[in-house]
This record gives structure tokens, C-alpha cells and sequence, in this order.
């Protein structure tokens, strides 16, 4: 039984790194939205994203641990869809 050399092996991206790189992402961008909403300077562009993640009031510690938790959350729901999808196109994609 050969074995693939690393040239020839299918193209692909993990589930665990996606999830990993997706999840550092949105976690990044809502702790930085977050820092922007607690100040007195902030913009209503702020509290948008803020919104998906979190109910609680603006600004508030309990939105920051709760949006962090359902940014991560969200981030590795998007992995478990997008690299399965994504391998499959890129095979499609070769043998077409």
C-alpha cells in the first residue's frame, strides 16, 4: 500500500484550526468592541456587534464574559460547517 507524498495529498483545511482561528477572530473583535462601548467615548458602531453576542447591558463585565463565550461558541459552529464545505469544494474542484 503507497502512501500519498506531501505534494500529492488532497488539499484541506481542519476543523480544529479553523475553529481555533475563528474563535481567537471574534473573540479579538468583541473584547476590542467591548473596550470601545466602556469608555465614555463610545460610538453607536460599537454596540451593534456587541448586540449578537450579548443581551446584557452595554458596557457591562457579565456582556463581556457572556459575549466572549458565544463569540467562541459561534466561532466553532462556523468551523464545523465551513471546513467540512470547504474540503469537499476543493476536491470537487480538482477533479472537475
Amino acid at each position: 500500500m503507497a502512501t500519498k507524498s506531501t505534494d500529492e495529498k488532497t488539499p484541506g483545511i481542519g476543523v480544529i484550526p479553523a475553529g481555533a482561528g475563528l474563535a481567537v477572530t471574534l473573540v479579538a473583535g468583541y473584547v476590542a468592541c467591548w473596550l470601545v462601548a466602556a469608555t465614555p467615548f463610545a460610538s453607536s458602531f460599537a454596540h451593534e456587534w456587541l448586540g449578537l453576542f450579548s443581551a446584557l447591558s452595554v458596557g457591562s463585565i457579565d456582556q463581556l464574559v457572556e459575549g466572549v463565550i458565544f463569540s467562541a461558541v459561534a466561532a466553532w459552529f462556523a468551523a464545523l460547517i465551513f471546513a467540512p464545505v470547504y474540503n469537499l469544494t476543493a476536491r470537487a474542484d480538482r477533479i472537475l
